[in-house]
């Protein structure tokens, strides 16, 4: 399995950041080949992704959930094969740092025919601007999503 991991610091307060990034379903306004996630219940998601020039459907769940501190999910079908930690560390009461650890089986992700980049740490770093991008966009104009990944 390849290892990514990166950070980024966000100007949101702890609790924004981490509200943002609990929105699965706003995943395809930031992360790259994600075209859908949709909430199937509290701890289990639906995602559709296209990279390499291929389509992929496949299940998550929720492993840990520490609000404000951590969020972890993995795939729950063979392909593609994934785990990811999110962590939260307030820097000061404005600004946020936020690490992901992903481990992806790469198989059928390292060739694109698509343009989309394969899975490597320059594709999570652009995630993270990206995500960087919107929460601070929606912080500043007062539209910072106010929900959890779901009630228990």
């Amino acid at each position: 399995m390849a290892v990514v991991t990166e950070s980024v610091e966000v100007d949101v307060p702890l609790h924004t950041a981490y509200l943002q990034w609990t929105r699965f379903e706003d995943f395809p306004q930031f992360m790259d080949g994600v075209e859908e996630v949709v909430r199937l219940d509290a701890h289990h998601h639906y995602w559709k992704t296209y990279t390499g020039g291929a389509t992929r459907e496949f299940g998550t769940e929720t492993v840990e959930e520490l609000p404000d501190e951590r969020l972890s999910w993995r795939t729950v079908s063979d392909e593609p094969r994934q785990h990811a930690v999110v962590t939260f560390r307030a820097v000061d009461a404005a600004h946020t740092a936020v690490n992901v650890v992903t481990e992806v089986e790469p198989e059928g992700l390292a060739e694109p025919e698509d343009g989309v980049p394969p899975f490597t740490d320059t594709r999570v770093r652009a995630d993270l601007l990206r995500f960087k991008k919107l929460v601070e966009a929606r912080e500043k104009h007062g539209n910072a999503e106010r929900s959890r990944i779901a009630p228990d």
